[in-house]
């Protein structure tokens, strides 16, 4: 059996903010093999911020949901260099229903700007304040 790792849980804000079938607490776990997987298809991302993984799933500055794969969007921004970076981190569900980190890079421009354009967004943080004086 392959070794894995819980990394986080899929919050209550998170699945009501996305509107997903899912439990509170839904654990997300990281592989051997999306950790290999991760680092071979953007290496320069992964070395750069791959130890950032639960604090961008712990609390991004934005979520979104995939249209097409489904996955949930963690984004988190990181400055550097004098240049602001929106590190996205991929969670989808297996065939057996366990939620596993899929993928980690830097969105690119053209990206961020068609999510800011079409509202994918959504900000995590000010939906965290929000959702907290009304629980």
């Amino acid at each position: 059996m392959r070794r894995r790792e819980e990394i986080g849980s899929i919050n209550e804000l998170v699945i009501d903010t996305l509107n997903l079938p899912i439990q509170p607490n839904t654990p997300i776990f990281s592989g051997e093999t999306n950790l290999i997987n991760m680092k071979e298809d953007h290496p320069k991302n992964f070395e750069k911020y791959g130890d950032y993984l639960k604090e961008i799933i712990f609390s991004p500055d934005y979520i979104s949901l995939h249209p097409r794969q489904r996955s949930i969007e963690y984004i988190k921004l990181f400055y550097h260099e004098g240049k602001e970076e929106h590190v996205l981190v991929a969670v989808r569900d297996s065939k057996s229903g366990v939620f596993f980190v899929r993928s980690l890079y830097v969105m690119s421009e053209a990206t961020v700007l068609k999510y800011q354009k079409n509202g994918s967004f959504k900000v995590y943080k000010n939906l965290k304040k929000d959702h907290n004086i009304f629980s």
